[in-house]
């Protein structure tokens, strides 16, 4: 408990006037008139009262583990004698508070799978899934023995069973396993015993573009939070043809969110947990719903069913030419198909179902037709409509609600990406007032950006506004809409011009104003909120940053870009800024650079957190660009560069942390800590800086290094055997904690993600135990360490228990889709 309590002044101001209201009015009258003494007491009296109440609200949130502070949730944790954890590095989004305050309910169904799968949720944060394997192992198929759910072989006409083999849903029977389910280092695991019980995790993180309810005509307000399908450039024209990548003709992943609150105390299924969607269960599901509706009798559905009430795990919204309002998609309209090549033709409008009733002799054969109105494929994000029947408008405009993942909320997505140090409140209470533009196209244009917020239909046009007001003041350009904007082949480019000494802030994000309640007196200085959530914007083009007009001697000005995604990459003109801050951001240009400086730049600083990036070259030979360059908890890929470096800043001072480089860099000077650089490193000024807790390849010419892998563990080996490393040895040690990967795509929601092969100096070998790269406040190392300490005592005696990581790769998954 802290002895000197932080208390506002706002907060004791208050008090003291509480205080004061509290004396007679005609005492009050005096004392005003006397100079207000007896106020001025009564402040200074406040302030002890408050810091008093301070103790005792801390102290009474002390006693309960949803509102004790990490100080005090130890004592928590030793009340209800819950096992101590390894704690989490800093900044890491888990913690042990549900660890803590689920430990009682874990002790009262101690030894069952069910309390496994939540022990392991709450403390490592992901999907889980136990599986007690002597219920797959093969049986004898006699009068002794009979398990009908177990045949002596596997069933090679299910589509699942390839999809789901080696995975906590593999139902396949198999031969006993007499190797332990933990791994060891002579020793490698084998499940399929009777004594093993596996706990399978699936990592990626799974934000969610939630679905508005549905109603019979959707106005575009209503689909604010819900991205807008872009055109699926094919062969033969791009009419009714859709996808949900930012980038043309790329893939994006759909996954199944978390409805694991949906099972109510039953066991998890494989649509409960945040896993990769696929075809089959989708289809079967969809085809049960369309037979249902046209025989006219309830659906035959096993278990809970994949699309809900709520929109999950997708749902597609459609506008017709000529229509203002959107049309929710009903599952029973969705063709579920594979759409990995170009289609030669749409779907048709209706698709027959032929089914046979009963009759006095023989069944009678029923022909009918369903509706289709799109056919999707959630493997690929891509969405076809189908074609329109005669009289009925096309399909122009379509949006869908979904989910989809990455190893952390990274990169431009719906993931929450409010922070203590990025604006909430809008207020006027300061010495300049702030601008704001709300990019809105379902909201009619007006207003003012400086009394309230001006509306705009377009980024374009929000941009014009503020190179031409926002000189010497901050300007916010709030996109409230997950909606697309193209730079046209007119302009060519997309410019932000940034006026000289001013902040411009590109936000996507929900603007929301104040609302007054009854008899709550309203704040005249509150003009709004910028909630961070469940919004991204995508700029289709190049984006290029000028020097807006003003005094050439006058400091270039501030760019902050936040919860936005861009195609073409962006260009930094001569004496753009001097301080860009991309965070939340994708920032891509597939076969190019995707930050580039095309002018001078001196005494910049350029920020990049939580993003995901393609090559980033800021200075050459022929163009020199000083300052800083800071990059945290991001990714940065070659996408598609054959040539040239993947993080190049020859003249920059750079500071990296988590942080995973997927090509060649060269640097002016590095200090670097938890990064993963997967390709030689040039650093040309080595004698400052350091790189701590990482990977350094080969061939890379780095300042010092402290505990980073190969050279650490090469040091212990020549340790261990007491002279130098031959070739083949050195080679050997080397490929012992070579960094394993599942993917190197920024297509893909699992790249730069370590692979379950990885070895644990790379997992568990950065800064405070964590993993080196972008993820490792993840930590996915001291997760599954801290899960397996718990087994002695969650799991009943002579069984033995292990970690399973069910994250799969691209490759992988790809292999398990087909159909």
């Amino acid at each position: 408990m802290s002895t000197t309590p932080d208390v506002s002044p706002s907060r004791v101001a208050a008090v003291g006037a509480e205080l004061y209201a509290l004396l007679p009015a005609h005492v009050r009258q005096v004392d005003l008139a006397a100079g207000s003494a007896l106020q001025a007491l009564l402040e200074v009296l406040a302030r002890s009262s408050t810091e008093l109440d301070v103790e005792l609200e801390a102290y009474y949130d002390a006693l309960f583990v949803e509102t004790a502070d990490a100080a005090n949730l130890p004592g928590v944790a030793a009340l209800v004698a819950a096992i101590p954890l390894q704690p989490m590095p800093p900044g890491a989004a888990l913690d042990q508070r549900a660890y803590v305050a689920n430990t009682v309910r874990y002790r009262r169904g101690k030894g069952t799978a069910r309390v496994l799968e939540a022990l392991a949720r709450d403390v490592s944060g992901d999907g889980a899934a136990a599986v007690e394997y002597f219920l797959r192992v093969a049986r004898l198929q006699h009068l002794l023995d009979v398990r009908p759910e177990r045949p002596a072989t596997g069933s090679l006409v299910d589509g699942d069973t390839h999809a789901h083999a080696g995975g906590f849903q593999d139902r396949l029977p198999r031969l006993l396993d007499v190797r332990d389910v933990v791994a060891t280092h002579n020793h490698p695991s084998g499940r399929f015993g009777i004594l093993s019980v596996g706990v399978h995790l699936i990592r990626p993180v799974v934000p969610v573009f939630p679905a508005p309810p549905v109603g019979t005509a959707l106005p575009a307000s209503d689909l604010s939070g819900v991205p807008q399908a872009h055109t699926w450039p094919v062969s033969g024209g791009t009419t009714g043809h859709f996808q949900l990548a930012a980038q043309p003709g790329a893939p994006l992943r759909l996954f199944a969110p978390d409805r694991v609150a949906d099972a109510a105390g039953t066991r998890p299924e494989g649509r409960d947990l945040a896993d990769r969607l696929r075809r089959l269960p989708l289809h079967r599901e969809t085809d049960e719903l369309r037979r249902a509706a046209v025989e006219g009798r309830a659906p035959r559905l096993t278990g809970r069913p994949w699309f809900d009430e709520s929109g999950q795990p997708f749902r597609v919204f459609v506008r017709r030419a000529g229509e203002t309002t959107f049309a929710a998609v009903p599952p029973a309209q969705l063709r579920i198909a594979n759409l990995e090549a170009k289609p030669l033709a749409r779907p048709p409008a209706t698709l027959p179902v032929v089914w046979y009733q009963p009759g006095a002799t023989q069944a009678t054969r029923t022909t009918d037709s369903a509706p289709i109105t799109c056919a999707v494929d959630p493997v690929t994000g891509r969405v076809v409509t189908a074609l329109p029947p005669t009289g009925v408008p096309e399909v122009t405009e379509v949006r869908v609600a979904y989910a989809t993942a990455h190893g952390r909320p990274i990169g431009a997505g719906a993931q929450e990406r409010g922070a203590a140090d990025q604006p909430f409140e809008i207020r006027d209470d300061g010495p300049v007032t702030d601008l704001v533009w709300v990019v809105d196209t379902s909201r009619p244009t007006g207003g003012s950006a400086q009394t309230a917020h001006r509306t705009v239909s377009t980024l374009a046009t929000a941009l014009t506004e503020v190179a031409a007001a926002g000189a010497n003041r901050r300007s916010f350009v709030i996109l409230a809409r997950c909606d697309v904007e193209s730079v046209s082949a007119a302009a060519g480019t997309l410019d932000i011009e940034v006026p000289p000494e001013s902040e411009v802030h590109l936000v996507a994000a929900e603007w929301r104003a104040p609302v007054a309640a009854p008899g709550v007196p309203g704040d005249p200085a509150l003009r709004g909120f910028v909630v961070r959530r469940e919004r991204r914007f995508t700029v289709h083009g190049t984006v290029r940053v000028q020097r807006g007009s003003g005094p050439a001697t006058a400091e270039a000005g501030r760019l902050v870009v936040d919860g936005v995604e861009f195609t073409g990459g962006m260009r930094l003109a001569v004496r753009s800024v001097s301080d860009l801050d991309l965070r939340h951001t994708t920032l891509r240009s597939p076969g190019g650079a995707a930050l580039t400086a095309t002018g001078q730049l001196t005494d910049v600083t350029v920020r990049i957190t939580h993003s995901l990036c393609g090559p980033i070259r800021l200075g050459s030979t022929a163009i020199e660009v000083s300052g800083d360059l800071t990059l945290c908890d991001s990714v940065v890929a070659a996408d598609g560069v054959a040539a040239g470096d993947t993080l190049a800043a020859p003249g920059l001072d750079c500071c990296l942390r988590n942080v995973t480089v997927l090509g060649t860099s060269q640097l002016r000077e590095l200090t670097a800590t938890n990064v993963l650089f997967a390709a030689p490193l040039t650093v040309a000024r080595r004698q400052s800086g350091c790189v701590r807790f990482s990977f350094v390849p080969d061939l890379s010419s780095a300042p010092r290094l402290y505990r980073c892998q190969p050279q650490l563990a090469l040091a212990a080996a020549r340790q261990a055997k007491g002279a130098p490393l031959g070739v083949s040895e050195a080679q050997r040690v080397r490929l012992s904690v070579e960094p394993v990967l599942l993917d190197r795509s920024l297509d893909e929601p699992t790249v730069a993600m370590l692979h379950e092969l990885c070895p644990d100096a790379i997992r568990r070998g950065g800064e405070d135990e964590a993993e080196m790269g972008a993820f490792a406040v993840a930590a996915h190392g001291i997760v599954r360490a801290n899960l397996a300490s718990l087994f002695d005592d969650f799991v009943p005696s002579a069984l033995m228990a292990g970690v399973i990581d069910d994250t799969r790769s691209n490759a992988v998954a790809q292999r398990r889709n087909t159909p």
